[in-house]
């Protein structure tokens, strides 16, 4: 078929952005993908679709179209679920090339297109046709399992993996992982690892940028060269036909993960009540009549990564869930009865584990305790205060809500009004004094109260003079009218900073 006929069919709502000449190019194969550079998976006359998960910073788009245009890609179909919208520069970058751009409407999948595509071809291949008539996972396995005659699996490093009907022993799995661990780059592979007497062929699922512990893999049982060309057409169209149900996968997640980001994102920063915000979660997908557990998740400061690993790993769980963007990290929802919600510590700290030898930095998460839809704030602090304490890890670490400072949680089940009226009732006239001054002694109170009174240890901190800082100190309690030497006014100090660094990261 041709470009044109992918534009005139209204069933896919295309938008065209450039290269209205080029519409009469064949299309002879269609290619997901959402590596930055993915010409070497090319061989000519692809039409590309990617979810725009490469594109990150200034000159990724020109490198991705200089990939596509040197392997021969007749045109791009930029999906939107991501970015709302096809990037300026991806456009300039496909109209300087020549290479036709389409826009795919949020609501309409990858999916959708591939169908269309494979209706119009004189032959289609068996697996691909089978992903885009509806088939899941374990149907397409099954009968790749059936051509090849031979057990295949998709194993994801995080702990969960799919079967043609042979299960895949726990400690082969394992086995499996460390050995794609070692190598995840598809240049490596495929490489045999050696299960018992017979070898596995394992190699990667071309997906998106995700940290090598977020990806999928295939493994086959048996010599990856056997039967020659045969068994080779039917892993490229088994390859093919599980990338397209990852972009699949991750369209969805993305989509749901955008609705529930906006709910969470109310909760913290608004003053909306818990029927909004319940109301903002019913199209999650999770079940509202069970109660939840909020899950906060870090990866230094990429939160694409930290994303597309918490989703795997909130996969690999068996409990329902939807994983959001929060900042610079993640932020996920698990909703089951209350006795399926008490093993996730156990189930998310084996997970995480698994995956510390594939992450570029560790993974740390907070997990919160059992609540209600409406407790929903309470749970969302309580998370956010295990992650802080799991961050001062340097390795991969998961923190309870169950073991947080008690004040912490108390912290977490103050109403909104009663906090903020609080932290500005005890700190108020300190900021209102810095602010027109341009003092520190908000900064110096806390160093104060961080080193328990200790006058050289807080100086040394500060760089400045002991006598500088009973300065500040005196000029705090003067201001303030209260006195630090007595506890219960280092308590109130100490609580009401709490809330106002808090206040900060929200």
């Amino acid at each position: 078929m041709l470009l044109g006929d992918l534009l005139s069919d209204p069933d896919l709502g295309l938008v065209l952005l450039t290269g209205r000449r080029h519409l009469d190019r064949p299309v002879r194969g269609l290619y997901i993908t959402d590596l930055l550079d993915p010409g070497r998976y090319l061989h000519g006359g692809e039409l590309v679709l990617t979810g725009m998960m490469w594109h990150n910073r200034p000159g990724d788009a020109e490198r991705f179209v200089a990939a596509l245009t040197e392997a021969g890609a007749v045109g791009l179909v930029a999906g939107t679920a991501r970015l709302g919208r096809t990037p300026d520069d991806v456009v300039r970058e496909c109209e300087k090339a020549g290479l036709p751009v389409f826009q795919l409407p949020v609501e309409v999948s990858f999916n959708a297109v591939t169908e269309r595509v494979l209706r119009a071809a004189p032959t289609r291949r068996e697996l691909v046709g089978r992903v885009a008539a509806g088939a899941d996972l374990g149907e397409v396995l099954s009968a790749a399992a059936d051509e090849l005659g031979a057990a295949c699996w998709v194993v994801s490093p995080a702990g969960w993996s799919a079967s043609s009907g042979t299960e895949l022993a726990d400690q082969d799995r394992r086995a499996l992982v460390r050995s794609f661990l070692e190598a995840p780059d598809p240049a490596d592979m495929p490489r045999t690892v050696a299960l018992g007497e017979q070898p596995v062929a394992v190699w990667p699922v071309e997906s998106g940028t995700e940290p090598p512990a977020a990806r999928w893999f295939i493994a086959l049982r048996g010599e990856h060269s056997a039967r020659g060309a045969q068994r080779d057409t039917v892993t490229a169209d088994l390859a093919t036909a599980v990338a397209l149900l990852r972009a699949r996968t991750d369209q969805a997640r993305e989509i749901a993960g955008r609705s529930v980001e906006i709910a969470l994102d109310r909760a913290l920063r608004t003053s909306a009540g818990p029927q909004e915000i319940v109301a903002r979660l019913e199209n999650s997908g999770l079940s509202l009549e069970d109660p939840l557990r909020v899950v906060a998740a870090s990866m230094g400061a990429d939160a694409d990564r930290a994303v597309a690993l918490m989703r795997e790993i909130a996969a690999s769980t068996g409990i329902p869930s939807v994983v959001a963007c929060a900042g610079r990290g993640a932020r996920a929802l698990f909703s089951a009865p209350a006795e399926r919600l008490s093993e996730l510590d156990g189930l998310l700290r084996r997970a995480v584990a698994e995956t510390e030898r594939g992450a570029p930095e560790p993974l740390r998460v907070g997990i919160s305790g059992t609540s209600a839809a409406t407790g929903l704030r309470g749970a969302l602090q309580e998370a956010g205060y295990a992650r802080g304490i799991a961050g001062k890890s340097p390795h991969a670490a998961v923190v309870s809500g169950a073991q947080l400072a008690s004040h912490q949680v108390l912290l977490a089940a103050v109403p909104d009004d009663l906090r903020a009226s609080y932290r500005d009732r005890v700190l108020s006239e300190l900021t209102d004094y810095d602010r027109a001054h341009r003092s520190e002694l908000v900064l110096t109170l806390r160093s104060y109260l961080e080193h328990a009174g200790s006058w050289s240890r807080c100086a040394e901190q500060l760089h400045v003079h002991v006598n500088t800082l009973r300065y500040r100190v005196r000029r705090i309690e003067e201001i303030t009218g209260r006195d630090l030497s007595e506890i219960s006014t280092r308590v109130d100090f100490w609580l009401a900073l709490e809330l106002s660094e808090e206040n900060r990261a929200l």
